[in-house]
């Protein structure tokens, strides 16, 4: 890992507003966790896909993350048809005490499909976003900057411990010292002395500084343009629809 999950390109999901996405991604985890309609939730996972590679992010880094992600969805799967031998009647299999219905498969579909359409949303966001637009976006949010520049740094932490985690074994691989356990803790000491380091740059180049009644500002504060508008109106639109189907009980 690089120490952050955003990939540099030039799509348009990267010149999008930090807060439209922000916003995409909340509604898609909502919908997603409320309804179970198993094709709206594949057709939520393909439009996602799309949106990725048409926004020019790598396949790549697509293919990084499902190499995670489907282990993950993969042992869902199998705890899932484990535990609810005893779930619906139309049995498909069966296996002694262990029996597999209609019913089990659908709901492992739907609680796989519910975790990848997640995690895809939350990567939608973090693939795309560099750090100075989460400062940008979270600041047109009226957060304080201080709170802006730390929620900022939070959101690559588990990038920034993997690249020092990685770095570290190195280190200690080229001295011939081994210790896997060794480098995990000397990861989190170089985490937190970084970070440490951070805030008191920061504080030494006057970001806390305050002169009278102004406020520390952006350089460029976020502007909402005309695509990020049609954007909003689309995921307001389909946010709608969704919610007036699952109302009507679709």
């Amino acid at each position: 890992m690089s120490g952050q999950f955003y990939v540099p390109a030039t799509g348009w999901l990267h010149a999008l507003d930090m807060r439209v996405k922000l916003c995409m991604t909340l509604v898609v985890v909502v919908l997603c966790s409320v309804w179970g309609n198993w094709m709206f939730l594949a057709a939520t996972l393909v439009i996602m896909h799309v949106m990725l590679l048409t926004g020019h992010v790598p396949a790549r880094h697509v293919g990084r993350l499902w190499a995670v992600l489907a282990p993950l969805c993969a042992f869902v799967a199998v705890v899932m048809l484990l535990s609810m031998n005893a779930y619906g009647t139309g049995v498909l299999w069966r296996l002694g005490w262990w029996r597999v219905t209609s019913q089990t498969l659908m709901m492992c579909l739907v609680v796989v499909l519910r975790i990848a359409d997640i995690v895809l949303a939350l990567f939608l966001t973090l693939f795309t976003t560099s750090h100075a637009d989460w400062v940008r976006g979270l600041t047109g949010l009226h957060l304080p900057l201080s709170a802006a520049r730390r929620m900022a740094r939070a959101v690559n932490v588990v990038p920034q411990w993997f690249a020092i985690y990685r770095e570290r074994r190195l280190m200690r691989a080229v001295r011939g010292v081994g210790g896997g356990l060794a480098a995990f803790s000397d990861a989190w000491t170089v985490l937190r002395l970084r970070e440490r380091r951070a805030s008191v740059a920061s504080l030494t180049r006057g970001a806390q500084m305050h002169t009278g009644s102004a406020k520390p500002t952006v350089m460029r504060p976020a502007h909402m343009r005309l695509m990020d508008w049609l954007v909003l109106g689309i995921v307001v639109l389909v946010a709608a629809g969704v919610a007036t189907m699952v109302a009507l009980g679709w």
